[in-house]
């Protein structure tokens, strides 16, 4: 699928989607419309409206509310069907999901991962199940509510910013309080492709069924939407991962103003350095025709970066690496080396890798897209000199001698 570019206001972008032979679907093809609907109608069970219960799960209201180009909630029901999307809103992000019930993951870590999250939110309100039998519409929600707060606060603290970096009352692109954008985010998840291309259709204008991201233009507001359905098979771990690699790369493309691309091996490498913290068989990367990887071990990185690390020449050179701009000719070992390399230096000094992404999002911008995605490529290898004192083959060295000491204990 293609990366798309253009004007800031306006940039939307598709992701290849892998997924392991032997992995089992998301849940049974059935229809959602019934099951939520009932929900909606009853409301939120864990908080009941009650003000002190959605302030302890940091919800701050249900729908309807605005949503982003001055339309609200009510008009994309008009669109979908009244009661068929639950919606939320916390802090930072305005969240609508039509999700079927899904089963608790088969795999016992992956299951007890999941139990984590729910315990999490336990301590915060007792009502929220801490070890549910079931994954219903609310609870994921909720949880959804929850990864998507964790990412901003991860963020928040990578680069280095608090609340108030941002002018609260500022309109400018890039001075808003939400990173740089002046309202909240967005987040939709559906379970099937049809709902997510008639939305995509009629308020994107863009026929999209499966994982896009795309700034809407008159808000200005980053918006990930994702349809189980549409992801190829993913099952639930799959997709917590999947948005995890993409709500980072809004993250990253809205802070400061959405003005030019970032280094592609920058911003891939942290996307996937924070959803690989999701324990899935599933991964959000691009195989190209050329390579050749087995499928039941597409998701095991380490080994691959590990058994190329061993020879001399069988890594793709960080010069070259960082010279790619191509989301086409991106392929699993560019973005499997691009994750190693950031996990690399996230452990060399976090807080360097963070000063690094905030002085690239810092720049000018000329308005000329590819001139200035070119000054970024350049801008980064001096950034990460100053900070790490690397140039490319500098870091291609240390970066191979660390995989070779740490990979061999890593799984």
């Amino acid at each position: 699928m293609p990366l798309l570019k253009g004007p800031a206001w306006l940039t939307a972008m598709t992701l290849s989607l892998c997924a392991a032979a032997f992995a089992a679907p998301v849940v049974a093809q059935k229809r959602a419309d019934d099951e939520v609907k009932k929900l909606s109608e009853k409301g939120d069970p864990y908080t009941k409206g009650d003000a002190k219960a959605m302030k302890a799960l940091g919800v701050e209201r249900y729908g309807p509310f605005p949503w982003a180009d001055h339309f609200s909630t009510d008009d994309v029901d008009k669109v979908l069907g009244p009661g068929r999307v639950l919606w939320m809103e916390t802090a930072h992000f305005r969240i609508g999901l039509n999700m079927t019930t899904a089963r608790l993951p088969e795999d016992s870590k992956q299951k007890k991962a999941v139990y984590a999250e729910c315990k999490a939110l336990n301590k915060k309100w007792r009502r929220f199940p801490s070890k549910p039998k079931k994954l219903g519409p609310w609870t994921q929600l909720h949880l959804y509510a929850a990864r998507c707060e964790q990412a901003y606060k991860q963020f928040e603290q990578l680069v280095g910013v608090t609340p108030q970096t941002f002018s609260p009352t500022s309109k400018v692109d890039g001075k808003g309080p939400f990173l740089g954008a002046p309202d909240k985010h967005l987040l939709l998840m559906f379970q099937k492709k049809s709902d997510m291309a008639r939305y995509m259709q009629r308020f994107c204008d863009v026929r999209v069924e499966d994982s896009y991201r795309v700034v809407h233009k008159e808000t200005f507001q980053p918006l990930l939407c994702i349809s189980a359905e549409g992801m190829d098979g993913f099952d639930a771990a799959g997709i917590h991962s999947h948005f995890v690699f993409a709500i980072w790369q809004n993250l990253m493309n809205i802070y400061r103003g959405f003005n030019y691309p970032l280094p592609l091996w920058l911003s891939t490498g942290l996307g996937h350095y924070y959803s690989r913290q999701v324990m899935s068989e599933f991964i959000s990367a691009r195989i190209r025709d050329s390579e050749s990887v087995a499928k039941d071990s597409q998701n095991k990185w380490y080994e691959k970066v590990l058994k190329r690390s061993r020879h001399e020449g069988a890594t793709i050179a960080f010069d070259e690496l960082a010279a790619m701009s191509d989301w086409e000719a991106f392929g699993f070992h560019a973005h499997t080396q691009s994750w190693s390399r950031v996990e690399f230096l996230m452990e060399l000094d976090r807080e360097q890798v963070g000063l690094v992404l905030d002085k690239l999002k810092r720049m000018s911008p000329s308005g000329d897209w590819d001139g200035d995605g070119a000054r970024q490529r350049k801008m980064v290898s001096k950034l990460l000199y100053e900070a790490f004192e690397l140039d490319g083959a500098a870091f291609d060295a240390a970066w191979r001698k660390w995989v070779l000491k740490h990979y061999p204990k890593r799984k």
